[in-house]
């Protein structure tokens, strides 16, 4: 079997693209990319990836991913992809039915393609995947998956990476490929209070970045008792106090700054409107990701609310660089 490293490009077929952080890594990784093919319908993923690469013609938005075979693609190199995790994740426990829900179920339309693509591979090349989803699925899940991917590919391994390792920000992920050679990042990376704007942070990675975050009146609490979302202080003294004295201080703080909802109050990204914290701009949540500034907030007419949910669902580019860079040694 013929083996390259892909010197003149490779071609790749992304699954779920949401706004192509997958091209972002390739690019990091140092690949030059001949043909890459987005299977993406989020009308505010497909704007960004309008903004970048409309003007790209190597750039191919193929629609949705239940109107693929793989056949139409006989050249790919490498299919990428992060299906869903909405009834996957711990962050849903209202709904785990894990494969067996509407959308996290789509991962059997991904399975779909590569057998196909596999079967009908052209014979002097290897087809390479690469997966990514959340690490607080059910053993259940992750064993299936597993087993559905080996039956195609033998070689496929499975790796849990948590992003915090190379970036400011944890996000702990399982990643399946049967790219050779894999191993663990060694840590490194800037720290949560290296990226941000101004103000200070207790912690020195940021938590998991979620599609939605805490609220600037009761976040707090949430913040701390359920190690979910991220704030940023006004003041390093206030930052540096031991927790229950945080909490305990903060409600009267949040009363002496008059602040009681967002509803029809405007602000900057950088204001400290209650007085004690805010919450991350998209351009930290960007940097959190390890995404370039502005990839993601300086596409027009996308809501605030709408940028944070794009970046929530997106893969840590400098992880699954890491990952790809293997591809150019074989």
């Amino acid at each position: 079997m013929e083996t390259k490293n892909y010197e003149n490009g490779i071609n790749v077929l992304s699954l779920f693209d949401g706004c192509s952080a997958a091209y972002l890594a390739l690019e990091r990784a140092g690949f030059k990319i001949n043909n890459y093919y987005s299977s993406e319908i989020d009308k505010h993923c497909l704007a960004v990836q309008n903004h970048h690469y409309s003007g790209n013609p190597n750039f191919h938005q193929i629609g949705d991913v239940r109107q693929i075979t793989g056949l139409e693609y006989p050249y790919v190199d490498l299919v990428i992809f992060g299906s869903p995790c909405t009834q996957l994740s711990s962050a849903n426990p209202k709904d785990r039915s894990g494969l067996d829900g509407p959308d996290s179920g789509l991962f059997y339309e991904a399975l779909r393609i590569l057998e196909l693509m596999y079967i009908f591979q052209n014979p002097k090349k290897k087809l390479y995947f690469l997966m990514e989803n959340v690490a607080s699925m059910t053993a259940k899940d992750r064993d299936k998956i597993t087993e559905k991917l080996k039956n195609i590919f033998p070689d496929t391994q499975m790796f849990k990476i948590d992003s915090a390792l190379v970036a400011p920000a944890h996000r702990r992920r399982l990643y399946w490929t049967n790219i050779p050679n894999v191993t663990i990042p060694e840590p490194k990376g800037k720290s949560y209070q290296d990226i941000v704007v101004n103000g200070y942070v207790d912690k020195e990675k940021a938590n998991v970045l979620l599609s939605t975050d805490v609220t600037l009146t009761m976040g707090l609490k949430r913040y701390y008792n359920m190690n979910i979302g991220n704030v940023i202080f006004k003041d390093k003294n206030f930052a540096e106090l031991p927790v229950a004295e945080k909490l305990q201080r903060y409600p009267a703080i949040l009363r002496e700054s008059g602040y009681n909802s967002k509803k029809g109050f405007k602000s900057s990204d950088y204001d400290f409107v209650n007085a004690c914290y805010r919450l991350p701009s998209v351009l930290e949540r960007e940097r959190l990701m390890t995404i370039p500034d502005g990839y993601i907030g300086s596409v027009p007419n996308i809501p605030k609310s709408e940028q944070k949910k794009i970046l929530g669902l997106s893969f840590t580019v400098d992880v699954v660089a890491h990952i790809l860079r293997n591809l150019k040694a074989i």
